[in-house]
């Protein structure tokens, strides 16, 4: 399983934050978090239905931090001949000594990181200045 985890509010969060900006701030993250996951599943290999369907957007305790997950579901889990389990996320992204990576998932987080940044951001800003 492939896990990257973002937050809105960077600085602010040790702020008293009024609520406005605070839901501004969780709406953001949750939109953008959905763009990535899309992006993502755009991303992965085309032949890869299973892990295209586990790629998903897991909330957490804090509202304002979301994780975008590749793999670990039962579809992406598979077994060797010697029993060993293994994650088609993991062996995709990273490649196996029998078969090259293909990138797909921190490519396209890398990618986007900056106008997820500025989305939230902009997105604190305005309800700010509301």
């Amino acid at each position: 399983m492939i896990s990257a985890s973002f937050t809105g509010f960077g600085v602010f969060a040790s702020l008293s934050r009024p609520e406005r900006v605070k839901a501004a701030a969780h709406r953001a993250v949750e939109e953008q978090a959905e763009q990535l996951a899309d992006a993502i599943r755009e991303a992965a290999p085309s032949d890869k239905g299973d892990l295209k369907e586990s790629v998903r957007v897991e909330p957490t305790d804090d509202p304002l931090r979301v994780t975008v997950t590749a793999g670990g579901t039962p579809g992406t889990i598979e077994t060797n001949k010697a029993g060993v389990e293994f994650d088609e996320a993991l062996m995709i992204e990273y490649g196996t000594s029998r078969s090259e990576a293909q990138p797909f998932f921190w490519p396209t987080v890398e990618k986007m990181r900056g106008t997820i940044k500025a989305n939230i951001d902009g997105a604190m800003e305005g309800a700010l200045e509301e």
